[in-house]
């Protein structure tokens, strides 16, 4: 019995250390390189929906000048979709690895029997626990992702 009991506290404290780690982050300094790219979007996609609208204004202005210009923005405008494409596929990376954290958390939490910290800070964020087990599970590390990672360039990938 009390090395299930010792067993129980190693992985609470593994657990805890682990969740520890995931919060010391400079949210500040992310946060702004995100509003950052948020604002370049946003520019970008203004900027062609106001040329878009100058269309509507008279069409002649439209077929002798602003079409050729159209054509050569919507080159530019084809980078801000594919960063947005990107940006899409980067939050699906984290929506995935949460949900195996908050799997793994969950199973912990079943495993012990308690209503720990953890829970009660992410009971907002967690789905309904499973019944419970009495076979201990075995801990397997969640392949988490690295910010570095998500916003690699094609390039990036395709040298190194």
């Amino acid at each position: 019995m009390q090395n299930n009991e010792t067993r129980k506290e190693d992985l609470l404290k593994e657990l805890a250390s682990d969740y520890a780690n995931y919060l010391v982050v400079d949210s500040s300094t992310e946060w702004s390189k995100l509003q950052s790219v948020i604002e370049n979007l946003a520019s970008n996609v203004d900027e062609f929906s106001s040329l878009l609208e100058s269309i509507n204004v008279d069409t002649s202005l439209c077929v002798d000048s602003l079409l050729p210009h159209i054509v050569a923005h919507f080159e530019h405008v084809k980078k801000t979709f594919h960063q947005i494409d990107k940006l899409e596929t980067a939050v699906k990376v984290v929506e995935k690895s949460v949900t195996s954290m908050e799997a793994e958390l969950s199973t912990a939490e079943t495993y012990l029997e308690s209503e720990s910290m953890f829970k009660t800070v992410f009971k907002p964020f967690l789905k309904p626990a499973n019944p419970p087990s009495s076979v201990p599970p075995v801990y397997k590390p969640v392949n988490i992702f690295k910010t570095e990672t998500l916003w690699e360039t094609e390039s990036d990938t395709t040298s190194g």
